[in-house]
């Protein structure tokens, strides 16, 4: 039979893959063999650093890509260059006999490193060649080369390098071993994973082709390097997260010596074993980071905790939940390593006891990991097993506490979970046991009880829960709420008693997060209020105004300022500006306008502009006429005039000067989804675009507020629906709302 080996075409990957052609051969002389040369992703991008364009996955991919396709039928790599898993439905098979794994210093003019002169400089692409080089010389260095061997000797060269460092094994299988200069010991370098071992890699179907490559193994190299490997998978580890292990055959066991690169520091351990366990006793005794485990709260990024934000903000990595508002996110520092494992009903990201695992994982490669759950970690958040899986491996931890949706969720609502005259108490109880069946619950108490009674995670066992507490003898009449997404811009929230409650939330259709609240205190529900607050991008200041003054408000964003590049044509007598968005594209770009005298519409403008360290030549207050006029009687037909302003936004200014228009931003709508507006006393527009957004696709009954002329202009040409003017001013000197009280708003 024909067998097609695949390969990289490099010189080193020729000779390694030849090597290989010339054992099955000489093992199996009833088949063929023949070399196929892949183009790689890795070897075609030779000048990016290998950790900008993907890591060490971009030599393997099309190699791998034809194995599963049968264009190949075996695949030669190096095993360091390997990611920690093949791709999927492609194997190792075991190993041949190792190369030397040390890794080796190759210096233009010295013999060893100690000889070089102080700021010598070093060529590697490998963060944890250059971890260790700076561990031994401080003082060097260190710039990033990439290329095969000849590539890189070429660049010492041609570059004037000190050295480079390189792999034994490729210079000795190169026969190129007399052009060493130094080989660096384990206590000097230790080196990637299964360095000097080659990786023989076949489709999973392809038995019979399996028994044939690990004919070829050595027991003593298959097994270290399975031990580098399995430490290398446990961390989840590639050459993004520089790893270094080398295993060792000792008289009763193994030695495993290995070392993680964290924020340019080495921790390194050892340690001695038997290879079932030796990879785990590394894994304890390495130095760790600190877990945080903290409660993001109910829905609104709002109501996360002073100390759980600060845990955000300082955060190397984040691990986060399906729950938490998405914004949070945009607190972490550049280069957060975010990873998401959110469970929704049975379709979950990834198990519960993965996770468990991927916080010790993250916590040996991180000093600061945050699990970001969304309400509280330990109300019914599974972070007791959390913790217990760091315990297990020697990790700090602190738990960060959230506010529960069992008690935000009614807040939301406009629910107190107790009134000292109607309730005794408050009981919270989980709906489902951990394999999704109805949890063993004392419905009797229930009934006879006088607390409120909250259910989490039991809206599709509604129904069973009516059932019950109505055979436990509960009256039908009993208030009961169902809140949907609470503190979510989509929250929905139904209301009824026992007997018609399941049906209401059907006809609602309600999703999934749902919190179930019964009781007396339900019905103080009718004495609040709650208002939807329509902005463009994350910010809203009116929000910020009304939450203030004591207003449940929910926020929807309706578009998005993305700004333009733009060049100016020549320089201008007058710039004209009109708003915040303008000045703040404008000003993005590096401009000079000091020869320019800065006009400014509106008092905002004028605020903004000197927020920018300019002071405005003339602020416009006036209308339309007015500011044409004042503009007139100070700029002549010489002078170049330039409007700055924001797409699909028009101005008949320049039937009145020579001038110049620049298009520095627009407001982009972004999707959104549909609204239950019937649960709001009030929306409120800051804009004209965000009005015809969401009046063309909502229709609305509630009372409708604008913040300006030209926003209560548009909200008029909806029919019926009259929008009542407020400004900021006037809402800012408004009493602070009491709910169940007076209300200021007309």
């Amino acid at each position: 039979m024909k067998y097609t080996i695949g390969t990289r075409g490099s010189k080193l990957a020729l000779v390694q893959t030849e090597s290989v052609k010339q054992a099955l051969e000489k093992a199996f002389p009833m088949h063929t063999f023949e070399i196929k040369i892949i183009k790689t992703t890795g070897d075609k991008n030779q000048k990016d650093s290998l950790y900008k364009i993907g890591g060490k996955g971009v030599f393997v991919q099309e190699i791998e890509e034809q194995l599963l396709n049968g264009e190949i039928q075996i695949a030669v790599h190096s095993m360091k260059d390997m990611p920690s898993r093949p791709a999927k439905g492609c194997i190792f098979t075991k190993s041949p006999k190792r190369e030397d794994p040390r890794d080796v210093l190759v210096l233009r003019e010295k013999k060893t490193l100690n000889e070089l002169k102080t700021g010598a400089t070093i060529g590697t692409g490998s963060i944890r060649r250059k971890a260790f080089l700076l561990k031994l010389r401080p003082d060097l260095q260190i710039v990033d080369i990439r290329g095969n061997v000849d590539t890189r000797l070429r660049k010492m060269e041609d570059e004037k390098l000190d050295g480079i460092v390189l792999a034994a094994a490729g210079l000795k299988r190169l026969g190129r071993e007399n052009e060493i200069t130094q080989y660096l010991s384990y206590e000097e370098m230790i080196p990637s994973p299964a360095q000097g071992c080659l990786a023989l890699e076949i489709n999973e179907k392809n038995m019979e082709l399996k028994d044939m490559l690990d004919s070829l193994s050595d027991e003593e190299s298959n097994a270290c390097a399975s031990i580098e490997r399995e430490f290398l998978l446990k961390l989840e580890a590639d050459c993004t997260t520089p790893v270094g292990a080398i295993c060792e055959k000792k008289e009763n066991g193994y030695s495993l010596k290995a070392a993680i690169e964290k924020n340019g520091t080495l921790d390194e351990v050892y340690v001695e074993g038997d290879s079932s366990t030796i990879v785990d006793k590394a894994m304890v005794e390495l130095n760790k980071g600190k877990v945080y485990l903290v409660g993001a709260g109910c829905g609104d990024k709002d109501l996360i905790t002073v100390k759980g934000l600060k845990c955000i903000q300082k955060a190397d990595c984040i691990i986060y939940d399906r729950l938490i508002d998405p914004s949070l996110l945009e607190e972490a520092k550049a280069g957060c390593d975010l990873i998401y494992v959110g469970k929704e009903n049975h379709n979950h990201t990834m198990p519960q006891a993965e996770i468990n695992h991927l916080l010790v994982q993250k916590a040996i490669l991180y000093h600061n990991v945050v699990r970001l759950k969304g309400g509280d970690s330990f109300v019914f958040g599974r972070g007791g097993e959390e913790i217990e899986e760091l315990m297990k491996y020697n990790i700090e931890f602190e738990v960060i506490p959230g506010i529960t949706s069992s008690i935000a969720g009614l807040t939301s609502a406009g629910i107190p979970i107790t009134h000292r005259d109607f309730v005794s108490g408050f009981r919270v109880i989980t709906a489902h046991n951990k394999n999704g069946n109805m949890n063993h619950i004392d419905f009797h108490s229930i009934a006879k009880g006088k607390e409120t009674v909250v259910f989490l995670m039991g809206l599709s066992k509604l129904d069973k829960i009516v059932e019950n507490l109505l055979d436990a003898g509960m009256s039908k009449d009993m208030d009961i709420a169902v809140i949907g997404h609470a503190y979510m811009p989509d929250q929905i929230v139904i209301q009824g008693t026992l007997e018609n409650i399941v049906e209401r939330v059907n006809e609602a259709n309600v999703t999934s997060p749902g919190i179930i609240a019964l009781g007396k205190t339900i019905a103080f529900r009718n004495k609040y209020k709650k208002y939807l607050v329509t902005k463009v991008g994350p910010y809203s200041k009116l929000a910020d105004l009304l939450k203030e003054k004591g207003y449940q408000v929910d926020e929807i964003s309706l578009g998005a300022i993305k700004y333009f590049d733009f060049e100016l044509k020549k320089d201008y007598n007058y710039i004209i500006f009109t708003s915040k968005n303008g000045i703040e594209a404008f000003f993005n770009k590096d401009v000079d306008v000091h020869s320019s005298k800065l006009i400014a519409i509106g008092e905002k403008s004028a605020k903004y502009l000197k927020e920018k360290g300019y002071e405005p030549y003339f602020v416009s207050k006036g209308n339309s006429n007015e500011l044409i006029r004042d503009l007139k009687s100070m700029i002549t037909e010489d002078d170049s005039v330039l409007y700055v302003r924001a797409k699909h936004v028009s101005s008949n200014l320049k039937e009145y000067f020579n001038m110049d228009e620049v298009i520095v931003y627009e407001n982009e709508e972004v999707k959104w989804n549909d609204l239950n507006v019937e649960i709001y006393d009030g929306i409120f527009f800051t804009c004209a675009s965000s009005v015809e957004r969401f009046l063309q696709k909502v229709k609305v009954n509630c009372p409708i507020y604008s913040i300006g002329p030209v926003c209560s202009k548009a909200i008029q040409k909806y029919g019926c629906i009259k929008g009542i003017y407020l400004g900021i001013k006037r809402i800012s000197k408004c009493h602070p709302f009491h709910p169940g009280g007076y209300d200021p708003l007309p």
